[in-house]
């Protein structure tokens, strides 16, 4: 099966993922990534020239056509220039999401970390960066255990992204769907001590 998650990269590349999706042609690896938020290991939480808020759904408005997925539970990270969101992640605690790759609903158990976006004018800057250690210490703040990132495996900059601040790859989700005929599976990575951090499925 070709790597069709990888058609989503660009935007008509994504129109020809969508089209295929449409006619039941659809395939996805992903790596769960999972960090302990209080063992230190983030990359540290500034980035010159911007400053950083969390926010709530009703604070954001529509700047951005991704905050109108956002889900009651999470909150934005936002990073500022002046009053201009120039950056942003989603970050929930506890909470179950719909993975539309995976075409399956997950539960995460302490923080879960999505949607990490930096204007390209803004990028090499280490705001993203920035956004995931304040992630992490939003997680820990809570009293999590653990915060959980789901990555495709071919997204080498996410990964790095989320690796320089103590993430590591646990599981890997694989589906494959054509027609009425799924491949659905999850191995364990080699990670030690990576099964404490067990995938729920609802």
């Amino acid at each position: 099966m070709p790597a069709l998650w990888r058609l989503t990269r660009t935007d008509h590349a994504r129109r020809v993922y969508e089209t295929l999706k449409r006619v039941g042609i659809t395939g996805t690896r992903m790596y769960q990534y999972i960090a302990d938020p209080t063992d230190g290991r983030g990359a540290g939480n500034d980035a010159d020239g911007v400053r950083f808020e969390t926010r709530t759904r009703e604070d954001v408005g529509n700047e951005y056509g991704a905050f109108a997925e956002l889900l009651p539970e999470e909150r934005v990270i936002c990073a500022l220039d002046d009053e201009t969101i120039v950056g942003y992640l989603f970050v929930s605690l506890d909470t179950r999401h719909r993975i539309h790759p995976l075409e399956e609903t997950l539960r995460f158990d302490g923080g879960y970390v999505r949607r990490v976006f930096v204007q390209p004018d803004y990028r090499n800057r280490g705001i993203a960066t920035a956004l995931v250690s304040r992630a992490r210490e939003w997680a820990a703040d809570r009293d999590a255990t653990a915060a959980h990132a789901l990555v495709a495996r071919d997204n080498k900059p996410s990964r790095w992204l989320f690796e320089a601040n103590g993430f590591e790859a646990v599981h890997e989700h694989v589906y494959y769907r054509v027609g009425p005929l799924s491949h659905r599976s999850i191995e364990q990575l080699g990670a030690e001590g990576s099964s404490q951090y067990p995938y729920i499925r609802i």
